[in-house]
């Protein structure tokens, strides 16, 4: 009868192996989930690892493209092209300096030079009816006097076409 071992519960293994193994488990879904969340609230504009970002502007149907002022970065917008910059969004760019060129189409290039390290370039091609954003989603972190920014992570410009529409 010794020979013949009742296999209750978890087998062999000791109890604080499985207990380990569930935390495992546990802070790799915790992580995956997390990860999934936080990359939902980015958006397709955010900047990408070049040094200059110029959006690609291939038409798509309308159904498809998200209105600006839908947008949850919206609330955090400041015009920056066309017109005059106000004083605010002169405070959110700070740590850039912008440049502008008309081109020969009559569309003007838009050049958001970084000016610190950890900034990251941007350069749009602004259409006639079109109008360029700013985001800064804090800009009691901006100081314009000192032209610096002390989370330079939360900046970047959104082209918005002439409908309303994220151009992409």
């Amino acid at each position: 009868m010794d020979d013949q071992q009742k296999q209750d519960g978890y087998g062999k293994r000791p109890l604080w192996q499985w207990v380990l193994l569930y935390i495992v488990i546990g802070v790799v879904i915790y992580g995956a989930v997390y990860y999934f969340i936080s990359n939902k609230h980015q958006s397709d504009y955010n900047m990408s690892s070049s040094s200059i970002m110029k959006p690609t502007m291939t038409p798509k149907p309308t159904a498809m493209l998200q209105k600006f002022s839908d947008s949850s970065d919206f609330q955090y917008a400041y015009k920056i092209f066309p017109g005059a910059i106000s004083a605010e969004s002169k405070q959110a760019m700070s740590g850039f300096t912008m440049t502008t060129k008309t081109l020969p189409d009559g569309s003007t290039q838009i050049v958001l030079t970084a000016q610190k390290l950890g900034y990251t370039s941007q350069q749009y091609v602004v259409k006639t009816g079109d109008t360029l954003y700013f985001i800064e989603r804090n800009l009691q972190d901006d100081n314009p006097q000192e032209d610096s920014d002390a989370n330079s992570h939360d900046d970047t410009a959104v082209l918005v076409d002439s409908q309303g529409y994220i151009a992409r």
